[in-house]
């Protein structure tokens, strides 16, 4: 059984995209605002939940600009028992794309759940990015979500791999 969870990819008016470091992760690891959904909540309830709860940001402070058509699939690497009882394999993750239309320093990280937080650019995500296939995936979320951006992944996702050839070589 997938718990079915949503992400919230949100840009600044610089085109950077943020991040939380979570304190059930190591500092080095971040990763989308975002959780599994309440039973009987819908997809959007809880991802403007999730965002308010994770980092204070309010529905009003967000202008959505779209949303992924299919979830992301992952496996767990343990099973994880949710709140509910219930055994999970892994999770479904839809994501939704906002562009913060508020002050940056309207941002206050939840005590207890969000050590930090931090703005990243297309080319700094392998920095933060760093669980298995974290990145690749987030990269193909962002250009689904966030057309304008599809060309600079493209790019950078290109550029990465003739890095990697040029060391092998």
């Amino acid at each position: 059984m997938f718990r079915v969870g949503v992400s919230a990819l949100i840009i600044n008016e610089r085109d950077e995209l943020l991040l939380v470091n979570l304190e059930s992760f190591e500092e080095r690891y971040y990763a989308i605002p975002g959780g599994g959904l309440d039973e009987g909540e819908t997809l959007e309830d809880a991802v403007y939940r999730e965002v308010k709860e994770e980092l204070s940001i309010p529905k009003k402070n967000l202008e959505f600009l779209g949303k992924s058509e299919m979830p992301l699939r992952f496996l767990f690497k343990k099973i994880v028992l949710a709140r509910d009882g219930k055994e999970y394999l892994g999770q479904e993750r839809y994501f939704f794309g906002f562009k913060l239309i508020a002050g940056e320093d309207e941002i206050v990280p939840r005590a207890g759940e969000v050590r930090d937080y931090t703005w990243a650019t297309i080319d700094d995500l392998h920095k933060y990015l760093l669980f298995d296939n974290q990145l690749e995936d987030t990269q193909a979320k962002i250009g689904e979500v966030f057309p304008q951006l599809a060309t600079r992944i493209s790019s950078y996702i290109s550029l990465q791999k003739v890095k990697r050839e040029d060391t092998r070589g």
